[in-house]
């Protein structure tokens, strides 16, 4: 028989800990931004006339968009990779729609947060996320989004759907600044829903932040506490003890999750991040058990189900943040 090696675990990206806040200060402006883009759109609606609108109207993905005067239908639009949408339409300044436009579509529905995680993988890091009010419903609005072979500035808004696809709409131009991006965001600001109406709110609600904030934060604890004494060097025996209450520490932080009670939006990000707890909490069994055995196979094995478990969980958080919630600063700069 080989003898065991307590082998290093692979590091993982980050502390898994995210504070209780419930909007971003940048928030705030912007549903006051929304507001006024959607006056300013509604009061241009009615003094240009109907037959004017209304041949500058497409309907997509449940919603009803009028774009601007000098914009246009097009198939011209830039790909986004990772971003696949589904009853999809382009508009776009005429001849510009390489440069600006809109992209609106439906996107897939089995996904625990409303970016798709092959769109998500594609980004240089995660965008800023805010919760804003259009005319009709309120939308994730993802802007400092810099997306791998894509140059322009893309802001991406997005309208959740429980029961089904959510709509993206998808604005992009040379610059933030530009006269092509607020035209695109008036548009967004005054969609029309159709076929649906929002009865929850996208906001993060206050309690169910602090309690999964108490919930990551002690196990994050835990977690980077046992794992920097699970080094070469140790006694196999102190292993699995080690091995052990990490297996505890992730299947308390199930538990404790599993007494919260998300509201609709939030609700698959809980159900994949539980998931996600319970493969690690598994793992780490795993990995106390071949400890214990002297299996050199078991013990590898148990080691990529340990790494493997522990990035998912990384991603499960990476979905709240997509939902408004915010990662906490490192542990270094916490203590």
């Amino acid at each position: 028989m080989r003898k065991l090696r307590i082998g290093r675990l692979p590091d993982v990206s980050e502390p898994l800990r995210y504070r209780a806040a419930v909007l971003p200060t940048y928030v705030i402006p912007l549903l006051v931004l929304i507001a006024v883009l959607g006056y300013f759109v509604g009061h241009r609606r009615s003094a240009g006339g109907t037959s004017s609108a209304a041949a500058r109207t497409a309907r997509s993905a449940d919603v009803i968009v009028q774009y601007p005067p000098g914009w246009s239908l097009t198939s011209d639009a830039p790909q986004l990779d990772g971003l696949s949408l589904t009853q999809a339409t382009r508009v776009a300044p005429s001849g510009q729609a390489a440069r600006a436009g809109l992209l609106v579509g439906s996107l897939p529905a089995n996904d625990p947060t409303p970016l798709p995680a092959s769109f998500v993988a594609r980004l240089t890091h995660l965008p800023q996320t805010a919760i804003v009010d259009l005319v009709e419903a309120q939308a994730y609005r993802y802007t400092q989004l810099h997306v791998r072979g894509f140059s322009s500035t893309l802001t991406l808004f997005a309208i959740p759907n429980p029961n089904g696809p959510s709509t993206a709409l998808a604005c992009y131009a040379p610059s933030p600044r530009s006269p092509y991006m607020r035209a695109c965001e008036e548009t967004v600001a005054a969609v029309t829903i159709a076929g649906q109406s929002q009865t929850y709110q996208l906001t993060p609600e206050p309690r169910y932040a602090a309690e999964l904030s108490a919930t990551i934060r002690t196990l994050d604890r835990q977690r980077i506490s046992l794992r920097r004494q699970l080094h070469p060097q140790i006694a196999a025996a102190r292993a699995e003890q080690l091995a052990r209450g990490l297996a505890s520490g992730f299947g308390d932080a199930s538990a404790a999750l599993g007494r919260l009670e998300p509201n609709a939006p939030v609700e698959p990000a809980q159900v994949a991040l539980a998931s996600a707890l319970q493969d690690a909490r598994a793992g780490y069994e795993a990995l106390a058990t071949a400890v214990a055995a002297v299996s050199v196979p078991a013990y590898e094995a148990a080691r990529a189900r340990v790494a493997s478990a522990e990035t998912n969980v990384d991603k499960a958080l990476e979905s709240f943040a997509l939902l408004g919630y915010i990662p906490a600063q490192s542990a270094s700069s916490d203590s």
